[in-house]
């Protein structure tokens, strides 16, 4: 067989399986059950609320009053900053602000007398976790913004006893130029996926700038343990074990517009090919076979329409080929985003749709293959 029919041959296997996961997961999504009344007024026990924190004394003081301003009753929560090795005043100030809100449930984990050969997000969680009370675990980043009811929607996604994680909705927000709308745009498609495949019982990817999980599904599944040496990945890992301890409908995603968590995107190209290299280092430990294969498929698509295109100037009917099929993904793609941009009340960015299935269609193949091998710094530290 010669190589365009050969090209062409391979090209459409792949569009016609990624189509068919966009297609299950945007009807996942449609099943959802998007929420924007009453929350539940059950309360599944005492909550702790782990912030890690590395060099995060632009922040801290700001996440601090948003978590003491919460509706959560204060008897039922505690509130633990874990420090990952900061080098600047991010624990001396949140001391400072423990003695002046004493009413204020805040604990501080130190990184001093930990092992500082083994660094990382993960350490900083585990030691957070070895002192928690709570039953229910809820984990944020430091540079994040939510509304003062996101614990009490959060935690009321264990209304079954047999939720084990909830997957809490992330978008980007204050965006200042091009890039960072874009961004905006494309994390969109991953809540989208994010909310979808949890709908279906096989969810592939969660954000640990917001997710939560009962401390016994922690210990049950081994923690970290064996994940370790991928400093990133505290959010993807212990998902993938939650799930496979515990069966189909154990992580479910919050669909309440209450749940959200606002973070910036990267402002610079640098920094984005940087945090999305770091994002792709840890897929060398996944070991759930719906993530790989979703993973997969994903990357191979974008691959094979970039190179068609690129390469089908000598071959006219792979570029007509490699055109069509990308029309067709920019279409298929459209209604899991705008089901999004409804749910997160983002209207203004789909004017720019298309230049962010260009910059995708670029950006994906690239940190693909250079997330696998390349060193990234994150906050100081080579990965």
């Amino acid at each position: 067989m010669l190589l365009p029919e050969t090209f062409s041959l391979l090209l459409w296997s792949i569009m016609i399986l990624y189509g068919s996961i966009i297609l299950v997961f945007t009807i996942g999504l449609v099943k959802s059950p998007y929420r924007s009344g009453r929350l539940s007024t059950r309360t599944p026990g005492f909550v702790s609320v782990i912030v890690p924190v590395r060099n995060e004394e632009g922040n801290i003081l700001r996440i601090l009053d948003e978590l003491c301003g919460q509706d959560f009753p204060a008897d039922l929560l505690e509130v633990i900053v874990t420090d990952d090795f900061s080098t600047d005043d991010t624990m001396a100030i949140a001391g400072r602000y423990a003695i002046g809100h004493p009413e204020f449930p805040l604990i501080m984990v130190s990184s001093k007398g930990a092992d500082p050969t083994v660094p990382g997000k993960k350490m900083a969680i585990e030691r957070a976790v070895a002192k928690a009370q709570g039953e229910i675990l809820l984990f944020t980043d430091a540079d994040t913004f939510r509304g003062y009811h996101w614990i009490s929607s959060m935690v009321s996604g264990f209304g079954s006893s047999g939720v084990q994680m909830v997957l809490g909705p992330v978008y980007f927000c204050h965006e200042k130029n091009l890039l960072q709308k874009i961004q905006s745009l494309e994390f969109l498609g991953l809540m989208g996926t994010t909310a979808g495949s949890a709908a279906l019982g096989f969810p592939v990817m969660c954000n640990g700038a917001n997710l939560a999980y009962r401390r016994d599904a922690f210990f049950q599944t081994g923690g970290f343990s064996a994940n370790l040496q991928y400093s990133s990945g505290d959010d993807q890992f212990i998902m993938s074990s939650i799930r496979k301890h515990y069966g189909r409908g154990a992580v479910v995603f919050s669909y309440h517009s209450l749940s959200s968590v606002g973070t910036e995107p990267e402002a610079t190209l640098a920094g984005f090919f940087n945090q999305r290299i770091r994002w792709v280092s840890k897929s060398r430990g996944y070991r759930d076979p719906v993530v790989i294969f979703v993973g997969i498929v994903t990357w191979l698509t974008h691959f094979l329409l970039l190179t068609g295109i690129l390469t089908g100037f000598c071959f006219p009917m792979i570029l007509s080929l490699s055109l069509l099929l990308w029309f067709v993904k920019i279409l298929m793609e459209y209604p899991m985003v705008w089901i999004m941009i409804r749910f997160f009340e983002r209207k203004k960015l789909p004017r720019n749709y298309v230049i962010a299935q260009v910059f995708q269609l670029v950006y994906v193949p690239l940190a693909g293959m250079l997330g696998l091998f390349l060193p990234y710094r994150w906050k100081g530290r080579k990965g």
